[in-house]
């Protein structure tokens, strides 16, 4: 809702500023609006305000000790030709970064938005429909570990920047052996950009399908090289018909399959829901 905009968690401004009466779906059409209106200020001043050093000191305050940032590639790069998107704009993640270490937080840097899209939907930055209309090869891989590098650059003497993550939620139209060595290589990018092993985590998605599957084609790829790394998983139990028709003892046996499968491999729940 900060640096990557979704309607769920940047309602007010899309809520605010509306197409013929439809709210924007994703952060492309949200902009898209904006810029036909002439009201880009609109996004600097919600990136100005809508996360503050006081939401990290809350943070802090719950006895939690680290936050995942997510930002679409646009903030790093700025946004490639004829893509409506605003930025460069690293100055945001530096102020929060410098918030968590002022308040004794870890970081976890999460490219959320790859350039071209890991998918073709909202969550990074752009729902493409029909269906279809996204491909695998859409996903711009050389862009993503410049993203990556830049990232890694900045971030790799911080001492709050514990984390970084090298993409979200990506497709499983992407052939799996192809994602592994897409994560080979980032790992790579990241480590010889100056985030050290010692120091930093690598987090590897695994997102709608099987573990075994990306854990397999991991180990073909020679990912087993690789010191401190983890995959990440996301535990929803809210999304479709199987979901919302379960019982509470069949979402409790979900849970313990979700614990055995966490004993499986190094891992972090990114994102859950309750």
């Amino acid at each position: 809702g900060w640096l990557l905009l979704e309607p769920g968690t940047a309602k007010a401004l899309f809520k605010r500023h509306t197409q013929d009466g439809q709210e924007a779906t994703c952060e492309w059409d949200i902009m898209q609006i904006l810029r036909s209106k002439g009201v880009v200020g609109e996004l600097i001043k919600h990136r100005e305000t809508f996360v503050t050093k006081q939401d990290f000191q809350q943070i802090k305050s719950y006895g939690l000790n680290a936050v995942r940032l997510p930002v679409g590639y646009w903030i790093v790069l700025g946004p490639a030709a004829g893509e409506p998107y605003e930025g460069p704009a690293l100055e945001y993640i530096d102020r929060a970064v410098s918030w968590a270490q002022e308040c004794g937080l870890q970081v976890l840097l999460d490219l959320h938005g790859c350039p071209g899209g890991e998918s073709g939907d909202a969550p990074c930055g752009r729902h493409q429909r029909p269906s279809g209309t996204w491909q695998w090869n859409s996903w711009r891989f050389d862009e993503t570990w410049r993203a990556l590098e830049v990232l890694a650059r900045r971030y790799c003497t911080c001492k709050a920047v514990t984390g970084i993550q090298v993409c979200n939620e990506p497709s499983r139209k992407v052939p799996a052996r192809l994602l592994c060595s897409f994560y080979d290589k980032a790992v790579d990018v990241i480590r010889g950009a100056g985030m050290g092993a010692s120091h930093v985590t690598v987090v590897l998605p695994i997102f709608q399908r099987p573990a075994e599957e990306i854990l397999t084609k991991w180990k073909e790829v020679g990912g087993c090289r690789h010191q401190n790394i983890c995959f990440d998983v996301h535990y929803y139990h809210c999304f479709g018909n199987e979901w919302n028709g379960k019982t509470c003892a069949q979402h409790l046996r979900s849970v313990e399959e979700h614990k055995k499968e966490l004993q499986q491999f190094p891992a972090v729940v990114g994102e859950w829901s309750l």
